[in-house]
């Protein structure tokens, strides 16, 4: 094994509802087989597979903001979402959007993490 993504659930949570939302991290891949692909590989698989799934969106808390972006992730606070479990700078707080236009539709709340990540 070279690499790893790991994608969790989560909910986004507002006043009186929530709904289940992916979170994407850790990703780690080897050292020497970094900068070939594979991380991107992961990602983009484990989006395909969310999507599958039927998830809306999928999250991550600390993202490097160049990085993500080249496969769609965006600032998550910018769209609508909140995340106070964790202190992070609105630039490594991002989401993907599995159906396209699904962020101007649907809920807005905060990302809240199970207890088990505690």
């Amino acid at each position: 094994m070279v690499g790893h993504a790991l994608f969790s659930k989560a909910e986004i949570v507002d006043d009186e509802h929530s709904h289940e939302v992916i979170v994407l991290g850790p990703i780690a891949v080897l050292p020497s087989n970094q900068k070939t692909g594979i991380g991107g590989t992961l990602i983009q698989e484990g989006l395909k597979r969310c999507e599958a799934l039927g998830y809306e969106f999928v999250f991550v808390i600390i993202g490097h903001p160049t990085y993500y972006p080249k496969f769609g992730f965006k600032p998550a606070r910018n769209c609508g979402f909140e995340l106070k479990q964790f202190d992070v700078p609105d630039d490594v707080f991002m989401v993907f959007e599995l159906t396209e236009g699904k962020i101007k539709t649907t809920i807005k709340g905060e990302l809240k993490y199970p207890k088990s990540f505690f």
